[in-house]
């Protein structure tokens, strides 16, 4: 099974360390568009200031998290697919609109943290969006 994990997610994965979820990203598979490296860059300093690991291990947990995780450049993503992502979510974080829609595109479920994205989506109709913490709820 595939699924497109959004930023929120992919640092909350970064920032615990956890082999856990070195565990679960090779079990299925994650994409994300390549717009999350950007946000993830950006804050960089809270994944290290916050997480458990000392710099150098998180360098290698981090590099084992991005082998499992497929990343899309932004122009990839369908014109089609971003217009129907905008209707959904555009209003509540302009943002998430990218993860969304290559989740549109690839008819496959986007998992986030993000609740008011969530619960936009999900009033406007949209199913394939889960929040990370119920996904691993279902693992279990």
């Amino acid at each position: 099974m595939t699924f497109v994990i959004d930023t929120n997610v992919l640092m909350s994965i970064l920032i615990s360390g956890r082999s856990y979820y070195k565990t679960i990203l090779h079990l299925f598979r994650f994409s994300t568009p390549g717009q999350a490296l950007i946000e993830i860059d950006k804050y960089s300093d809270v994944i290290l200031r916050n997480t458990t690991l000392n710099v150098q291990d998180h360098c290698q947990y981090a590099h084992s998290i991005f082998a499992e995780v497929t990343i899309l450049p932004d122009y990839l993503i369908d014109e089609k697919a971003l217009k129907r992502a905008a209707q959904l979510i555009g209003q509540i974080d302009p943002k998430d609109v990218n993860f969304l829609a290559l989740a549109i595109q690839t008819d496959t479920i986007l998992l986030t943290r993000d609740k008011p994205i969530y619960e936009a989506a999900r009033k406007n109709g949209y199913r394939k969006i889960m929040l990370f913490d119920d996904f691993l709820r279902s693992l279990t």
